[in-house]
């Protein structure tokens, strides 16, 4: 049976007797909403909010990994929210929630660059709509970004508005930034094969072809596959030119390498990223982290978002950037 925490008002230790008892609910955390970002075309991206109780200090979103869904990522979003964030989470067009928002007559389905200059875009555009609720004040915005979600940031139209940025295992993965021998012949295999045969097989990349995760749009992987074989990545495709604008970023930028992180992060690709800022008037820095250093044993590069890992590594992810961005500071 549960007693109302507000049975005795006036009484917060009668309360938290209650509570350490079992006699009432602990008060939430935070509240969740689903909802939908709204495409030019009709329909809409599945998108969930974490809301703090109380006032937010923070916005911030989280854009995902190739083929990773946005209930992945819940766990750390939860965490944010404890520590006063509001958050978005959302899937992309192709994917998980979001897998009825193309459009039938596209075999292939949405492309990486329709999530990175399509769905990145509105989802920071809600951000940045909460960010701006109330009047007067505007809250600082935090992008999070995993693998392809950091990478991301580099096409936003509007990355001159994002106050900080907290990436893991994002990278420039070129196939030659592998370290030499098996790993680089293994990720050429990847980009210049694998990914091409598995399209014209299946019509996409099966989940289990990437290891797991969602199966993913042919277009997306094929873009991929393309990128993957040139040598700067998406930097070097001149489809990108006009809309390739690190040199735009203002805030402050940390890139995470995991030292396991050997199939999708090696330490080269993590820095070329970091590079890709160095003449912006903003700041980049790359920051290693070993599963050791957390009394992990490996860590790798989907673990970091994990909770198991999370309850040692997220802290250390944010104080770094907090005591970086006066704005982010309790």
């Amino acid at each position: 049976m549960s007693t109302p925490s507000n049975t005795l008002p006036g009484s917060p230790e009668l309360q938290h007797l209650h509570a350490a008892l079992g006699l009432s609910d602990p008060p939430a955390a935070h509240t969740e909403a689903a909802g939908a970002l709204p495409l030019p075309g009709g329909g809409g991206l599945s998108a969930v909010w974490f809301e703090p109780i109380g006032s937010a200090r923070a916005v911030a979103l989280i854009a995902p990994a190739t083929g990773v869904p946005q209930r992945f990522y819940a766990p750390f979003a939860r965490w944010l929210c404890a520590q006063g964030y509001a958050v978005l989470t959302f899937d992309y067009r192709g994917l998980a929630q979001s897998r009825d928002t193309v459009p039938k007559q596209l075999p292939l389905g949405a492309s990486m660059r329709d999530w990175m200059q399509g769905d990145l875009p509105l989802a920071v555009q809600a951000v940045q709509a909460r960010a701006q609720r109330l009047p007067g004040a505007r809250l600082p915005v935090l992008w999070v970004g995993h693998s392809l979600g950091g990478h991301a940031l580099t096409l936003q139209p509007s990355l001159g508005d994002i106050d900080a940025a907290l990436c893991v295992g994002s990278q420039l993965p070129a196939a030659d930034r592998w370290p030499a021998g098996h790993r680089r012949w293994g990720a050429a295999f990847f980009f210049k094969t694998w990914l091409p045969l598995m399209v014209r097989m299946h019509g996409h990349l099966p989940s289990w072809a990437l290891g797991g995760g969602e199966a993913l749009p042919g277009a997306a992987a094929l873009d991929w596959s393309r990128w993957g074989q040139m040598p700067n990545y998406l930097a070097s495709d001149p489809d990108l030119a006009d809309c390739y604008r690190p040199g735009a970023w203002r805030g402050v930028a940390h890139f995470w390498c995991v030292s396991d992180d050997w199939v999708f992060g090696p330490e080269p690709a993590v820095q070329a990223l970091v590079d890709a800022f160095a003449a912006s008037p903003g700041q980049a820095a790359l920051k290693r982290v070993s599963p050791q250093a957390v009394g992990l044993r490996r860590l790798g590069h989907f673990a970091p978002f994990s909770r198991r890992a999370g309850e040692r590594l997220w802290p250390l992810l944010l104080s770094q950037l907090e005591a970086a961005v006066p704005a982010l500071r309790r």
